[in-house]
């Protein structure tokens, strides 16, 4: 084996295990809370069946699943459900399977709270054959904290990867509008935002209307339809001091700062905490006016240690420039940089902020010029195409942006080893006084373009030619035992000089995050 794929492949395993090591592995399927079985006879054609369960406080989703034998031959079950006050919904006899939670649920049932107390499934053996026996299980699981807040219960795709999405988009429920049939701005269906990610290439795609939960129960509808596609629940909380995103995130989270709830934006942080989203500041480069109000990041007294990552390239503001991303001072990297610099560990992001998923240009979309769903695209290193895993996969910082879209086969990732000590992008390198940095970088789907490796903020020519000569190449470069960084990482940029792609930081020390 050669000292490069013998590094490739302790990089690989030393990442590994350090997922696991910290609980950022893709969670098993949790097994039910409650398990009911009975058995049906023919002489229960045409009867109803009510089997209780009591549902504890501090559940936020009820998930049933219904199996019985027989189905084959005719026994057909018309399921519902009832909570201690109303009938919660009537799936019929196609949907074995559903759920109920607090913002959302399957269609055919409705969201609300989940109240303690006794609850009862609802059973019509509409058909079961003469002399026939279909005995039948009931699983029901609850759902607390994180697991309460996931409207897709399995994932999309299972197995590591490269996983593309938009993480921050707008739709009718809150200021998205585009064209009606008669050519009048109207609110915009959530279902032509998910319709433009799917055509777009993407693998996962966050709605993150303003302030409101309103999209979530339309999230839950469309899902099954979807079904290629991950659709994460968001928010964007939008305050007079900055907008940031919760993502995955379906319950309400108080977003009056300064109301008695919130007096300070560290405790709007804190008030998310126990839903498990990722907390990730949007465009803060953009200036608060009339025309976006609160846009621009001023939050007095903003603790960076209680937020997992920035968005950096934001597609409104792009829109807005004829389809440039900023660069250079002021712009959305710049602002990360510096954070990056005072010690903060933030994973860059990126987000097309999409208010017009049809139209979006300027002069024919009532909101004017937008940038396309999945433009940029935010490609995540994840074990699974699931809810769980894509947010752990942000927290993880092994995460790129394409500003060029989803680009299928694009890839820009980053390693590095000091001693014995190996991580991947996004993580922790320790590196004793004296000790050299040897990286290792690999791009696909670039060629021709150009490698800028960039340390505390500054460009370093580390490489005799940084330019690309394959459609799959891996590069290695180091840092000399004499150099002094705090974090490095890789930007890729076209022969004409504009950024494509923005890799995030390989971090040299021995200062973690406390939620890391």
């Amino acid at each position: 084996m050669t000292r490069h794929s013998a590094f490739r492949l302790s990089i690989l395993v030393a990442f590994g295990l350090a997922l696991g090591l910290l609980g950022w592995s893709q969670p098993a399927a949790a097994a039910p809370d409650v398990v009911l079985r009975g058995v049906l006879q023919g002489a229960d054609k045409q009867t109803y069946r009510e089997l209780p369960f009591t549902v504890p406080a501090g559940v936020g989703k009820i998930t049933v699943d219904v199996s019985w034998a027989g189905r084959e031959r005719g026994t057909i079950l018309v399921l519902g459900l009832l909570d201690p006050e109303r009938l919660r919904g009537w799936g019929g006899g196609t949907k074995p399977h559903f759920f109920v939670a607090n913002a959302f649920a399957s269609p055919s049932y409705l969201p609300g709270p989940i109240n303690p107390g006794v609850w009862r499934l609802t059973m019509a053996v509409a058909s079961i054959r003469a002399g026939e026996t279909s005995p039948y299980v009931v699983n029901i699981t609850y759902g607390r904290g994180p697991d309460a807040q996931v409207i897709a219960d399995t994932p999309v795709k299972s197995g590591p990867g490269w996983y593309r999405g938009d993480l921050h988009t707008h739709t009718g429920q809150s200021d998205g509008r585009c064209r009606s049939l008669a050519g009048q701005g109207a609110p915009c269906p959530t279902f032509l935002t998910l319709k433009a990610a799917a055509e777009h290439g993407l693998d996962f795609v966050a709605v993150t209307d303003h302030n409101t939960a309103s999209h979530v129960a339309e999230l839950a509808g469309l899902t099954p339809y979807f079904d290629t596609l991950l659709v994460i629940p968001g928010r964007e909380m939008t305050t007079q001091f900055g907008h940031y995103n919760l993502l995955g995130v379906a319950d309400f989270v108080e977003f009056r700062l300064g109301s008695p709830a919130t007096p300070n934006i560290n405790a709007m942080f804190d008030a998310s905490k126990a839903t498990g989203a990722v907390i990730s500041i949007n465009h803060p480069e953009r200036s608060t006016g009339e025309d976006c109000l609160g846009c621009g990041w001023s939050a007095p007294d903003t603790d960076y240690d209680r937020v997992q990552s920035i968005e950096v390239a934001n597609g409104g503001g792009a829109a807005d420039n004829d389809g440039r991303f900023g660069d250079g001072p002021g712009s959305g990297v710049a602002i990360w940089e510096a954070l990056l610099n005072r010690g903060y560990r933030l994973t860059g992001v990126g987000g097309s902020d999409n208010h017009d998923a049809v139209d979006g240009r300027r002069g024919t979309s009532p909101v004017g010029a937008q940038s396309p769903v999945g433009m940029p695209a935010t490609v995540v290193y994840a074990d699974a195409l699931s809810q769980p895993a894509i947010l752990q996969g942000v927290r993880s910082g092994r995460v790129f942006i394409n500003l060029e879209g989803a680009r299928p086969g694009r890839v820009l990732d980053l390693s590095a080893a000091a001693g014995e000590a190996e991580v991947a992008m996004g993580g922790v390198l320790k590196r004793t006084p004296g000790q050299p940095i040897q990286a290792r970088l690999r791009v696909a789907g670039a060629e021709g373009d150009h490698i800028e490796v960039i340390v505390d903020g500054r460009r370093r020519p580390v490489l005799a030619d940084p330019v690309l000569h394959g459609a799959d190449q891996t590069l290695a470069f180091g840092l000399p035992a004499d150099s002094v960084a705090r974090w490095f990482r890789i930007d890729v940029r076209a022969p004409d000089g504009r950024r494509v792609l923005i890799g995030n930081p390989i971090y040299v020390g021995d200062r973690q995050r406390p939620d890391r």
